[in-house]
């Protein structure tokens, strides 16, 4: 599956290049990149970096961010926070009933 979304992707720069008619090696002296990562990327063999500066060049810089859409904060959580920005993640952990008797001492049923 990851291969064939870097195939689509690639495919897409290819098609995005040929449709403002760029060479690959014009391509590649405007995105600061060899003729060989332009050919790699074309494959979808390349790396997000890459991939940034040659969708610039072609003016298409805003469709990697349209792929991670800002999600925002859920409700819940803002009313958790009160306005606080999330820093970081925190591992689940779970919770058992704490027993409120000691081991020593006699449960009265």
């Amino acid at each position: 599956m990851n291969e064939d979304i870097a195939g689509i992707i690639g495919q897409r720069v290819r098609q995005y290049r040929l449709n403002r008619n760029i060479t690959q090696a014009t391509l590649a002296s405007e995105s600061s990149l060899s003729e060989t990562a332009i050919k790699k990327a074309e494959k979808g063999d390349s790396t997000l970096s890459t991939y940034i500066k040659i969708l610039t060049v072609l003016g298409k810089a805003e469709n990697l961010l349209a792929a991670f859409p800002d999600e925002g904060e859920s409700p819940v959580q803002l009313m958790k926070n009160q306005g606080k920005v999330k820093q970081r993640a925190r591992e689940k952990t779970s919770r058992s009933p704490a027993i409120a008797t000691s081991p020593k001492e006699e449960l009265d049923w």
